[in-house]
C-alpha cells in the first residue's frame, strides 16, 4: 500500500471513528493543527470584512495537507507547508446585540469632525449640550462634541435599526440623523452632497454634517417623514403602483442625465472604491476609470472559477459601452419612501434613501442590481413595476449573465 493510500485510510478511519466513539479515538493532532490554522485565517479575514467569500480564500489545498500529502522542501527532510499566520489583529469589544445606541455611548472616545454641521443640526445638538456651555462649544471642542452627541443618541425617536448595522433617528420635524458603523466609506454622504449640488430635484436627503464618533460614522440628513414602499406594497391598488412606477422612471431617468466625465473615476465620488456588494462584499481601491476595467472587476469576483468558464459566461455580453451614469446602487422597496397622495388610499413618491452603494458605474448596473433581493423564494410583484429605465428588460443579457455568475460566486 503506498503512502498516499495509507493516509487517505487512515484519515477516513480517524474520521469514522471519531464520529462513532469519540472517547476511544485520539485526535490527531496533525489535522487538528491544520484546522486551527484554517480557522485563524479566516477569522483574520472575516475580522477585516465581515462579508467576505470565505470559500474564495480557502486553501485550495486544505484536501491534500489533510490527507498528510508533504511539500519538497530544498533542504534535508520534509515538511508541511503552512498558511500563513493570521495578522495580529486586537479583537474589537463586545457589542450587544440588544442596543446599539448603547454600545455607540459606552465604546465611543473621541468625535472627529469630516464634514461640518450646518446651522440647523448645529441648533438641535445645542439642545443636548451642558448649561452653561454655548453653541460655539461643538465647534471648538472635541470633547464637547462627542459628549454631546452621545447624549442625544439617547434621545431622539428611532425609525430604524439593526442591532449590528445602526439606527436611524429622528431629531426633529426636518432633521434625522444616521448612526452606523464606519469602514472609512463616505460615498452615502459625499453622493448627497453631490446630488445636492448638481441635481437637487432628485428626492435624496440633503446632508446636514458628518461626525465620526470613534468608528461610528454619524450622518446628519433631512428627514424624509414617510413610509418605505415595502410597508405599503400590499395594500397598494395595481392602479397606484402604476403611477408609483412612472415616478420613479422619471426620478431615475434624471439621475442618469448626471455621466461621468474623463477626469472622474468609477465609483463613489471621494475615491472610496468600487463596488460590487452583491458579491459578498467584493471591494476594490484600484482606481479605476473605465467600464471595460469594472467588467474584469467584477469577474474576479471568484479566483476559484475556472478561466474557461469566465471567458464563455463573458462571451455572452455586447461589446462594452463606456457610458457611466450616477447609479444608486440598491433601488429596492425599502429604500423608497412613500407618502399619502391625499387623493383616496394612493401613494406618491417622497424620496430615495440610502446612496451608500452610489457612484459612477457603467450604466447597465443599476438593472444589473435592482432585482438582487428576488430569489426563487421571494414571493413579490415588484419586478413587474421596476422603473422601466432600470429594468433589467433595459439590460436582459447583462442581467442574466450576471445572475449566473452571481451564482458560481455564491456556489464555488
Amino acid at each position: 500500500m503506498d503512502e498516499d493510500q495509507s493516509n487517505r485510510d487512515s484519515d477516513s478511519s480517524a474520521s469514522f471513528d471519531s464520529l462513532d466513539f469519540p472517547e476511544f479515538v485520539k485526535p490527531n493532532e496533525r489535522i487538528v493543527k491544520l484546522n486551527q490554522e484554517v480557522i485563524a485565517s479566516l477569522q483574520a479575514a472575516l475580522t477585516h470584512n465581515s462579508e467576505m467569500n470565505l470559500l474564495a480564500i480557502f486553501p485550495e489545498d486544505y484536501s491534500e495537507r489533510r490527507r498528510g500529502k508533504r511539500a519538497t522542501s530544498s533542504r534535508a527532510g520534509t515538511e508541511y507547508k503552512k498558511l500563513p499566520p493570521p495578522q495580529p489583529i486586537r479583537p474589537p469589544a463586545p457589542l450587544g446585540p440588544q442596543n446599539f445606541c448603547a454600545n455607540v455611548i459606552a465604546l465611543s472616545q473621541t468625535a472627529t469632525v469630516i464634514h461640518p454641521l450646518s446651522d440647523e443640526a448645529i441648533a438641535f445638538l445645542s439642545n443636548f449640550l451642558e448649561p452653561l456651555e454655548s453653541s460655539q462649544a461643538l465647534l471648538d471642542s472635541s470633547d464637547s462634541l462627542m459628549k454631546t452627541i452621545k447624549r442625544m443618541l439617547a434621545q431622539p425617536e428611532k425609525l430604524w435599526e439593526d442591532p449590528i448595522r445602526g439606527v436611524v433617528l429622528k431629531c426633529n420635524d426636518d432633521l434625522a440623523v444616521k448612526v452606523v458603523r464606519g469602514y472609512n466609506d463616505h460615498t452615502e454622504y459625499t453622493s448627497m452632497q453631490y446630488l445636492a449640488e448638481h441635481a437637487p430635484d432628485i428626492p435624496a436627503p440633503k446632508p446636514h454634517g458628518f461626525i465620526k464618533l470613534g468608528t461610528t460614522h454619524v450622518i446628519f440628513m433631512t428627514l424624509i417623514p414617510s413610509i418605505t414602499l415595502e410597508k405599503v406594497r400590499d395594500n397598494l391598488t395595481d392602479r397606484n403602483k402604476i403611477s408609483i412606477q412612472h415616478e420613479l422612471n422619471e426620478i431615475f431617468l434624471e439621475l442618469r442625465k448626471l455621466k461621468k466625465n474623463s477626469a472622474q473615476q468609477l465609483s463613489g465620488l471621494d475615491g472610496e472604491g468600487v463596488k460590487n456588494d452583491f458579491m459578498f462584499g467584493h471591494r476594490s481601491s484600484e482606481v479605476m476609470t473605465t467600464a471595460a476595467e469594472f467588467e474584469d472587476f467584477q469577474f474576479s469576483a471568484c479566483p476559484r472559477a475556472s478561466k474557461s468558464w469566465v471567458a464563455f459566461l463573458r462571451s455572452f455580453l455586447p461589446a462594452t459601452s463606456e457610458d457611466c451614469v450616477f447609479t444608486h446602487g440598491d433601488v429596492w422597496m425599502a429604500n423608497i419612501m412613500v407618502k399619502p397622495s391625499g387623493n383616496n388610499d394612493d401613494y406618491i413618491v417622497s424620496g430615495i434613501i440610502d446612496w451608500e452603494n452610489s457612484g459612477f458605474y457603467p450604466e447597465s448596473q443599476e438593472s444589473i442590481r435592482v432585482l438582487s433581493g428576488l430569489t426563487r423564494y421571494t414571493e413579490t410583484d415588484w419586478h413587474k413595476y421596476v422603473p422601466p429605465c432600470i429594468s433589467p428588460k433595459s439590460y436582459p443579457v447583462h442581467w442574466l449573465v450576471h445572475r449566473l455568475w452571481r451564482h458560481t460566486v455564491d456556489n464555488t
